[in-house]
């Protein structure tokens, strides 16, 4: 009977269709990540060994992420078809997905605090980012651990609110202090003669204004979509 009344009250509208539509861009992604990797390394041979390894690295874990996502998508399709009640904890492989993710975007992060600090040679400003990411980094490992030990999916998303919201803020802030750091030191390399050289350098600040600030609008975005759904 109880689980006649969990399963009466379950909308597949907040589970099922947005893990089933993230789940497809998911793979859609690593379709793209897969190609431009090939082209990567198989035009930047010379590369030195430690970005290669960051590249290999991001490679690797978002493989595992996308295990991870068919594992969940066939454990909400098939598994527990028929029973939704059983979707009221996730299966382990979305709790997998936490630190798969975030493990993603700290190496992606300290990447560009990296450049940040060989672009401008300021130490103040790629510390405090990499401590953002650090931060963002822990409240995602307190948040699986919390996770595969949850009861109740909408209790989780309450209780848990305060850690979800400080790693999706440190990510954000972090996001948009790299992306103005490099920008402005980009700008500051710009006063050359040669015009080739000056328009390189405005294909690199767009460029790095598109990957940052972009990043930076669809956390916000989810952030505050996330915010509307549990509350």
């Amino acid at each position: 009977m109880n689980s006649f009344k969990r399963a009466s009250i379950f909308d597949p509208r907040l589970v099922i269709g947005p893990i089933q539509v993230c789940g497809l861009l998911s793979a859609v992604l690593f379709g793209c990540l897969a190609c431009q990797s090939y082209l990567y390394f198989a035009r930047f041979r010379n590369d030195h060994l430690a970005l290669k390894a960051t590249v290999s690295a991001v490679i690797l874990i978002q493989l595992g992420h996308l295990v991870c996502v068919i594992s969940m998508l066939w454990t909400m399709t098939v598994s527990t078809y028929g029973d939704p009640s059983q979707l009221t904890v996730l299966p382990l492989a979305a709790d997998l997905l936490i630190p798969l993710s975030s493990l993603t975007v700290f190496i992606v992060q300290s990447f560009y605090v990296f450049r940040l600090w060989r672009l401008t040679g300021n130490v103040f400003l790629p510390i405090l980012c990499q401590i953002l990411s650090v931060i963002a980094q822990i409240a995602a490992f307190l948040l699986t651990g919390r996770a595969i030990s949850m009861t109740d999916l909408t209790n989780f998303g309450n209780n848990q609110m305060p850690l979800i919201e400080l790693s999706f803020v440190a990510r954000a802030v972090c996001d948009l202090i790299t992306t103005a750091g490099i920008a402005w030191g980009l700008k500051m390399k710009r006063d050359s003669k040669i015009k080739d050289t000056v328009t390189m350098v405005d294909r690199l600040i767009v460029w790095t204004i598109e990957t940052g600030l972009v990043t930076r609008y669809l956390t916000l975005l989810w952030l505050t979509r996330f915010f509307i759904t549990i509350r």
